[in-house]
C-alpha cells in the first residue's frame, strides 16, 4: 500500500464493519463507485457431502475507487456497511492498479482449482472415515472418482482398498 494519491482514478482500502462487506459493497455500487471484494472458495462439510462456500478473502477489508471524475470519496465513510477508509495521517490509502491485479489473480486462480474438483481429496491425502459401516477407520486416498473416494485402509494386517461415498470422508 501507498499513500501517493498521484493516480488519476487511485483504489483505496476500505474499512467494512465487521460481517457486512457485501451491505458495503451494494450500497457502493448503487452509488456509483467501482468495488472489488476479492473471495475465496473453499470446501465445507455438509450433511448431503461438500459443497463449496465463499468467504472474504480480506475479512473486513474490500478495494474502492470513484467511478466517475468528478466523483468525491467523501460519502464513502457513511454508506451503510462502512466504518471508513483506512488512511495513514490522514491521507487515504491506495492500492497501486499492479497490486490490485495481483490480488485479483490469485482470487481467480484459487476459484478456479477449487471449481476444477467435485471434492477436497488428492492421492496420499490422510483422512477418516466419518459415518458408515466403517465409521472410525483412517486411512489414505488411493484414487478419487465423482462421487467416491478410494481408501487403503490397514484390515485384518492387510492393506485392502475400500470405495467409500464422498461424503463419508474427512481430511485429518
Amino acid at each position: 500500500m501507498s499513500t501517493n494519491l498521484s493516480p488519476i482514478n487511485p483504489w483505496y482500502v476500505c474499512l467494512c464493519k465487521p460481517r457486512r462487506e457485501a451491505l458495503a459493497v451494494r450500497k457502493l455500487e448503487e452509488q456509483g463507485y467501482e468495488v472489488f471484494l476479492p473471495m475465496l472458495t473453499q470446501w465445507e462439510k455438509a450433511r448431503a457431502g461438500w459443497t463449496k462456500r465463499q468467504q472474504v478473502m480480506f475479512p473486513r477489508y474490500s478495494f474502492v475507487r470513484c467511478g466517475r471524475p468528478e466523483q468525491s470519496i467523501g460519502p464513502i465513510r457513511s454508506t451503510p456497511g462502512v466504518s471508513g477508509l483506512v488512511s495513514f495521517g490522514g491521507i487515504p490509502a491506495t492500492l497501486d492498479e499492479a497490486t490490485l491485479a495481483a490480488i485479483r489473480s490469485l482470487a481467480e486462480r484459487q476459484a478456479a482449482a477449487v471449481d476444477e474438483k467435485v471434492h477436497p481429496f488428492h492421492a496420499g491425502d490422510s483422512v477418516e472415515i466419518a459415518a458408515g459401516p466403517l465409521k472410525g477407520l483412517s486411512g489414505i486416498v488411493s484414487a478419487i472418482a465423482e462421487e467416491r473416494v478410494v481408501v487403503m485402509l490397514s484390515l485384518l494386517g492387510r492393506e485392502k482398498a475400500v470405495a467409500v461415498p464422498a461424503g463419508h470422508v474427512t481430511l485429518t
